[in-house]
C-alpha cells in the first residue's frame, strides 16, 4: 500500500487493509494443516489438502493479475509444492506480490469490465473483492473442514472454533 495510487484511492487502501487482516487468518489456517497428511481428500472429487492449500496461497495473486489485465486468459496456477512449509512460504510471497499489484491499480483498470468464463460481464473492481478476497475466504473455510477431518486443531477464524477461543482460554483446555 506504499504506492501513490493506493494512497490516493481510499477503496484500494481499504481493500488492502482487509486483505492484510484476512492474510493473517489464512496463514493460521495453512499452518494448522497436518504436514504429514497433505494427500488427504475428503471425497474423491475434492482437491487434496496440498492442492487446496496451494490454491488458497496462490489464487489471490493469480486473480489480481486478471484484474490488472482485464483478461481471464492470464490465470495459470503453478503446481503445488510437496511440503507444507513451502506452501506457507509461497502464500507469504504471493501475498506481498498481490499487495504490490493491487496497490498499483489505476482508476481506469478498476472501471474496466471483464467477461467471465460463463459469458457474464463484471467490473474488475467487483472481481477484485469477489475473486481476490472472497474466493480465498471461501476456500479457507473448506480447509478448516479438511483440518478437522485430518485430526488437526482448527484455529479461530472469525470467532471461536472447537479448538481455539480468541476471547479467552483455549476450548480444548476446559
Amino acid at each position: 500500500m506504499s504506492t501513490a495510487t493506493a494512497a490516493a484511492n481510499p477503496v484500494l487502501a481499504q481493500f488492502l487493509q482487509f486483505l492484510g487482516f484476512e492474510h493473517k487468518t489464512t496463514m493460521k489456517v495453512l499452518q494448522a494443516l497436518p504436514a504429514d497428511r497433505l494427500d488427504f481428500k475428503p471425497h474423491e472429487r475434492n482437491m487434496s489438502a496440498r492442492q487446496m492449500g496451494w490454491h488458497v496461497a496462490y489464487s489471490p495473486y493469480g486473480l489480481a493479475r486478471i484484474v490488472a489485465t482485464a483478461s481471464m486468459t492470464g490465470y495459470s496456477e503453478p503446481p503445488p509444492p510437496e511440503k507444507l512449509d513451502e506452501i506457507v512460504a509461497g502464500c507469504e510471497s504471493y501475498y506481498q506480490q498481490t499487495c504490490d499489484l493491487v496497490a498499483g491499480l489505476t482508476a481506469e483498470q478498476l472501471q474496466a469490465n471483464i467477461v467471465l468464463p460463463n459469458g457474464q460481464s463484471m467490473p474488475t473492481s467487483g472481481l477484485l473483492w469477489n475473486g481476490v478476497l472472497f474466493h480465498q475466504i471461501h476456500h479457507r473455510g473448506q480447509l478448516a473442514i479438511y483440518i478437522r477431518m485430518m485430526g488437526g486443531k482448527v484455529p479461530s477464524i472469525y470467532g471461536p472454533s472447537g479448538d481455539e477461543n480468541p476471547f479467552g482460554a483455549r476450548l480444548s483446555e476446559r
